[in-house]
């Protein structure tokens, strides 16, 4: 070597760590042997990055480990490769398929699947006992249960029955409980004020309390009138009456 000094130096792809204590000032191009080209594509092609400098100066202390300074390029070597594959390209790749999966799961024929469930379906009120309604006769067709109450020839207990009725359905809405002593009217006044139907089931209440208990009559506009207030009543169908 022309300083008569010329050392070999294998560096590792990833830096070392640890205090720098050397350095390379000037360095010389390697011999390259006849399949030299060949075997550094070989290891390109591998995703190995690895290089061999040929040192003619440094400065510092070789056992204390290498200089954190990037070495003067070797003359002749070319540019190192990226590795073709690794752990952050594959996570990358895996997170990405997990997105799409999600979107068909969520927008595609699958989309049921991370839909909401749909809202559990209200427990019906228990009616007092008093009042003589079954789980069957409160879970039958409301329209059925109107039509049967509009054919009652009694009209005071017509309206009795279609009070405790509308009843039931509103303390179901609201998750009110009745007691088994209740009477319509104590009943009503558990029932939260802003119900929907509030002022509807209140016009029912006075007419049947005047027809039952104060003997009033009723007549044809206010039996019909009743009938339609608690038909939107039991079927959720119709205006709220002021």
């Amino acid at each position: 070597m022309r300083s008569g000094l010329a050392l070999a130096l294998w560096l590792l792809a990833l830096p070392a760590f640890g205090q720098d204590q050397f350095r390379i000032e000037a360095d010389a191009a390697p011999p390259r042997g006849a399949q030299a080209a060949e075997v550094q594509a070989t290891a390109r092609a591998e995703g190995a990055q690895t290089g061999m400098t040929y040192a003619e100066t440094l400065s510092g202390d070789l056992s204390a480990g290498r200089s954190r300074e990037m070495m003067p390029q070797t003359r002749n070597a070319e540019p190192a490769r990226l590795p073709a594959s690794g752990p952050v390209s594959t996570v990358f790749v895996l997170l990405l398929l997990v997105g799409l999966l999600a979107l068909w799961l969520r927008y595609g024929g699958a989309g049921a699947l991370l839909s909401r469930a749909p809202e559990a379906q209200k427990k019906p009120a228990q009616a007092p006992e008093a009042w003589n309604i079954s789980a069957e006769d409160q879970a039958g067709d409301p329209r059925n249960l109107i039509d049967q109450i509009a054919a009652m020839p009694d009209r005071s207990a017509a309206l009795v029955r279609l009070l405790r009725h509308c009843l039931l359905t509103a303390a179901t809405e609201t998750d009110t409980r009745l007691a088994r002593a209740d009477t319509e009217r104590s009943a009503f006044r558990r029932l939260p004020g802003g119900w929907r139907q509030q002022g509807a089931l209140q016009a029912i209440l006075r007419r049947a309390e005047l027809a039952h208990y104060g003997g009033r009559p009723v007549t044809d506009s206010q039996f019909a009138e009743a009938i339609a207030a608690g038909r939107s009543i039991l079927t959720g169908k119709g205006a709220a009456h002021a």
